[in-house]
């Protein structure tokens, strides 16, 4: 690493820091900064291979954080709910099927200048191997078929925003999962949102599963977002909210509180295709996350 490098990555590492106390007081806005908060700009101007090569040998940085068109961006704190929801959500993933690997963080290559980090994400293991032009990142391996976010600090839009890159003409991610964490209201409830996006949906950037399911129902100014901006079918959103009449999710297996993912998407590009032994839809259950955060939460 060049000296100029080095000084460079110094620089982002202390704004990187600086970051963290500015995300840490955002989280306890709630209101319209909820929905529309962008990311903390970090740098500007910045190219994928000096972003990855920062990546490769990065610090101990406590913010999440992506390159979206040349400009870094520190846009998470990972938080107990979101270490929690993470945690849980890898572990279900991981006992899905024994041909499909359910993986921490790892940088992708979105488009020709950006980076996103998901927190999960879930591979088959016989997927074909892409071209180096059509690889996940430097290592050559092919493009998850499935990659989860989990947000906090980080908006409903930012969350939202990140569906067009992620099914761009650059990648073959086939499903998007994006888990939205609200804040813990005075009563000691909190809403919990799941947004499901598949990229053979007739419009992709419409998620097909909307689903509140915390012990608080969503806010206006989400259910407002969900309806107008993101233009989900008002039938589409369901789950705990007056608005839209669902039960309470207060138990495992309720019919209403499970999200479906396809194993013919998840083995996308496997020469042999699903296996004989995996079911036709893989099952989350909600409840297991929300009651994830309400234990996790209780010590």
């Amino acid at each position: 690493m060049s000296p100029s490098q080095n000084k460079l990555f110094f620089k982002w590492s202390e704004a990187f820091d600086s970051a963290r106390h500015k995300l840490l007081a955002i989280r306890q806005q709630e209101g319209i900064e909820e929905v529309k908060r962008k990311g903390i700009i970090i740098d500007k101007n910045v190219s994928l291979s000096t972003y990855l090569e920062f990546c490769k040998g990065e610090p101990s940085i406590s913010v999440k954080h992506h390159l979206i068109d040349g400009k870094i961006e520190a846009y998470e704190m990972p938080l107990d709910p979101h270490s929690l929801i993470q945690a849980k959500l890898t572990n279900i993933m991981d006992n899905w099927n024994d041909q499909l690997l359910a993986m921490g963080e790892t940088d992708i290559i979105v488009n020709a200048n950006s980076v996103y980090r998901p927190d999960i994400c879930v591979r088959p293991v016989n997927r074909r191997r892409p071209s180096r032009a059509q690889a996940i990142n430097s290592t050559g391996l092919p493009y998850p078929t499935m990659v989860v976010e989990i947000g906090s600090t980080e908006s409903l839009n930012h969350m939202h925003d990140k569906v067009a890159n992620y099914f761009s003409v650059r990648t073959t991610i086939q499903i998007y999962l994006a888990i939205k964490l609200y804040l813990r209201l005075q009563n000691n409830t909190f809403a919990l949102l799941a947004l499901l996006y598949l990229r053979n949906n007739q419009n992709p950037t419409i998620p097909v599963i909307a689903k509140s399911f915390g012990i608080a129902s969503l806010s206006n100014i989400s259910r407002a977002y969900l309806l107008n901006t993101i233009r989900v079918p008002v039938n589409m959103i369901t789950g705990v909210d007056d608005e839209f009449g669902g039960i309470p999710c207060n138990g495992a297996n309720i019919p209403g509180y499970q999200i479906d993912i396809p194993a013919e998407l998840l083995f996308n590009d496997v020469p042999d295709g699903v296996p004989g032994d995996a079911p036709v839809n893989f099952n989350i259950d909600l409840w297991k996350l929300q009651n994830r955060i309400s234990v996790g939460l209780s010590l």
